[in-house]
């Protein structure tokens, strides 16, 4: 591809992904109060309705310097925060695909999903159902799309790696709760990982269980000044599910290349 062509490519990715973390932000807001996700936005703090012309993604924060304009409160840092993750989120994601069509369908109903998943969950330690639940369906018409004509290998990945994946962590979570006499795991993290084995398979599981320990654990250990001055013990973990999710859908096969290669292996038995 020409090398303009494909810049202005990115750059429309890039602002596309704005607008989506634009959006994100509404329904990270919105759907854990069990708000309507349609309708104009307004300011969290005086229900102002808020301007097109002042809700433009990134710039609006800046150019009212971090503040409303309609009551002069303080703009969380999270919205500028999403949107700008979002956008660069969306720029990996066409980098990575081989169709407009597969960046459209990857990045609105895998990546966009799991953004939204993530935030709700470490903010509140909530995994709503009216994401997750929906999207495992999502996960499997992605995957007969992505992997058609093989309608039957599609619908197999799928099945085993929503009934596996979420059986066995409902299943350690069984387990350790019965050891600890105390609820382990929130059933949102099961239908999560029953979510992102829809969209990736059983094969991917492995590498998200895994990749997801490692930065539950890389948290742990960066957040304990701040556990012990609140007091809360509990790490939401969805949010190390979806990077743990992302990783393997965007850089899964190098990362697992590199390690059966240096295991002597050879052969890469994930892809």
């Amino acid at each position: 591809m020409p090398p303009l062509p494909k810049l202005l490519m990115l750059i429309q990715a890039v602002i596309f992904g704005l607008l989506m973390g634009s959006f994100l932000n509404v329904c990270i807001y919105r759907i854990p109060k069990k708000l309507t996700l349609w309708g104009r936005s307004f300011c969290p703090h005086c229900s102002t309705p808020i301007p097109l012309y002042r809700n433009v993604p990134l710039f609006s924060y800046l150019i009212q310097g971090t503040k409303s304009a309609c009551c002069g409160k303080q703009i969380s840092l999270r919205y500028p925060l999403i949107e700008f993750i979002t956008a660069f989120i969306s720029l990996i994601t066409i980098m990575h695909a081989t169709s407009l069509t597969l960046y459209f369908l990857w990045f609105v109903l895998f990546m966009c999903p799991l953004i939204v998943i993530s935030m709700i969950d470490f903010q509140l330690k909530i995994i709503p159902d009216t994401i997750s639940l929906p999207f495992i369906l999502v996960g499997i018409f992605v995957r007969l799309y992505t992997d058609y004509p093989d309608i039957t290998g599609a619908l197999k990945t799928s099945a085993m790696g929503i009934f596996i994946g979420g059986g066995s962590l409902l299943l350690l979570a069984i387990v350790i709760s019965k050891l600890k006499g105390t609820d382990a795991m929130g059933g949102g993290d099961i239908k999560l990982t029953a979510m992102l084995g829809a969209f990736l398979g059983l094969k991917a599981l492995v590498f998200v269980f895994l990749v997801s320990s490692i930065l539950g654990l890389v948290y742990f250990m960066i957040s304990i000044p701040m556990r012990k001055k609140t007091q809360d013990a509990t790490i939401p973990f969805g949010p190390f599910l979806s990077m743990a999710g992302m990783i393997f859908f965007l850089y899964g096969k190098p990362i697992t290349d590199w390690y059966f290669t240096k295991m002597g292996f050879g052969v890469n038995p994930m892809f």
